[in-house]
């Protein structure tokens, strides 16, 4: 039933944006339209001043309640159709016409992954030599290329105070951040307490403000935080709630993971604001596969954005795009339109 729903929704969609395109037995119109995939766009299709040449950042990801990304995808998984004002229907462009391009990697393109450690008394008492080499795991698992700015990561931390310490600002650079990792010490931690609510709070803050930054910049980004604890807020000075509202509203560009260790914490809590991704290693001993575990969904949320750039062969007119993904058994459709007025045949 929902499935029919939303082709109805994408139907309806279809006949706004392209006068009426919806398959029918009369115009034996292509059944293009599929939800098991959802196709994202970071930017609408932009054309290139002086060609035909489209450009557009997807992001693909399964359409379930696990919303996994989808990385690994080539240009042979999409499939360009178009509609313009003589067409009834949607029609698929040859390989020839379109002369599609794809990078997996945008060259302006940033993903940020800040990794929030919690060095409450417990954590550096117990817990810190496999916290550690827990977390250069991570690190080598995000970066597998030192130098390569579309991976960049971040360390912070957090005990009972109510601040969010940065241990190294984002950097591609390996060397740096394993570095900085070894020498942590328990010696940095000032109050043993937990302030669990305030470190969600302040990494979704600083996160939005990245964003920002970025975009001015003419970055187009996505951030991931995952935050490492093994108990529960002791330090009481905000509130569940005002917590999770945070998460809630947080920017869609913005996923959040969580990394709970032992018997002493929240599931519940931690996978609500983890809402992209939690795990929970029973003992310290079972840390690090848990951290590679994470690392690599990470990586996949990293590699689920993709440039995507075809040659229209239209030259005037309003023009439907209809672009269909296609990955194992599974399909999804993004439609959007633009005015093919002025396109010329200079492509790429």
């Amino acid at each position: 039933m929902t499935k029919k729903f939303f082709l109805g929704g994408l139907l309806m969609l279809c006949a706004i944006l392209f006068n009426s395109c919806e398959p029918d037995n009369n115009r034996n119109c292509p059944d293009i339209f599929y939800d098991d995939l959802k196709i994202t766009a970071i930017s609408e299709p932009k054309i290139v001043p002086g060609t035909s040449k489209l450009s557009m950042i997807l992001k693909v990801n399964i359409n379930s309640s696990s919303f996994l990304p989808v990385s690994g995808l080539t240009t042979g998984n999409f499939k360009v159709y178009e509609q313009g004002t003589n067409d009834e229907c949607a029609n698929a462009i040859s390989e020839s016409e379109a002369n599609k391009q794809f990078s997996p990697s945008p060259q302006k393109f940033r993903h940020n992954t800040m990794i929030v450690l919690d060095l409450s008394a417990s954590v550096t008492s117990t817990a810190l030599t496999q916290l550690k080499s827990s977390t250069i795991s991570f690190i080598n698992n995000i970066i597998t290329t030192s130098g390569d700015d579309s991976y960049l990561v971040s360390i912070a931390w957090f005990d009972g105070e109510d601040k969010l310490n940065t241990l190294v600002d984002f950097t591609s650079d390996k060397n740096k951040l394993t570095n900085a990792v070894q020498n942590l010490s328990a010696s940095l931690s000032k109050d043993p307490s937990t302030d669990l609510y305030g470190a969600v709070i302040k990494s979704v803050d600083k996160a939005e403000q990245r964003l920002k930054d970025l975009q001015k910049e003419s970055y187009i980004s996505a951030y991931s935080i995952v935050i490492f604890t093994d108990g529960t807020d002791q330090a009481a000075r905000y509130s569940k709630q005002v917590a999770l509202n945070k998460v809630n509203g947080a920017n869609s560009k913005i996923s959040l993971f969580t990394i709970g260790l032992g018997t002493e914490i929240d599931k519940s809590v931690l996978t609500t604001i983890g809402k992209n991704g939690a795990v929970f290693p029973q003992n310290k001993n079972e840390l690090e596969a848990k951290f590679i575990e994470l690392a690599r969904v990470v990586r996949g949320e990293a590699n689920s954005y993709y440039l995507f750039e075809y040659c229209s062969p239209k030259r005037a007119g309003k023009v439907g795009l209809v672009l269909v993904v296609a990955y194992d058994a599974k399909k999804g459709t993004y439609t959007t339109k633009f005015d093919a007025t002025g396109l010329t045949g200079n492509c790429f």
